[in-house]
């Protein structure tokens, strides 16, 4: 049977309130009320779903340069 994640789970994970956790649970889904739980691959796929990636691709120098020079990138003035 699949491991269910409660509100204590999810306070000592995160180090939030208890209502805090119980918003968090009741984000997933699926999830139940009484008592209420969801499982564990819910949460993590909540968990995946607001976790924010850098992007893969950096520009070097030299890069950023030629597609400034050409115009493709435009650099906002300070003021």
């Amino acid at each position: 049977m699949e491991r269910l994640i409660t509100v204590k789970d999810v306070c000592e994970r995160y180090g939030c309130s208890r209502q805090t956790a119980r918003t968090y649970i009741r984000q997933c889904d699926p999830h139940m009320e009484k008592p209420l739980a969801t499982p564990e691959w819910a949460f993590k796929e909540w968990e995946r779903s607001r976790t924010v990636y850098r992007p893969r691709h950096y520009l070097t120098l030299e890069e950023f340069s030629e597609l400034h020079r050409t115009g493709r990138v435009i650099v906002p003035k300070r003021r």
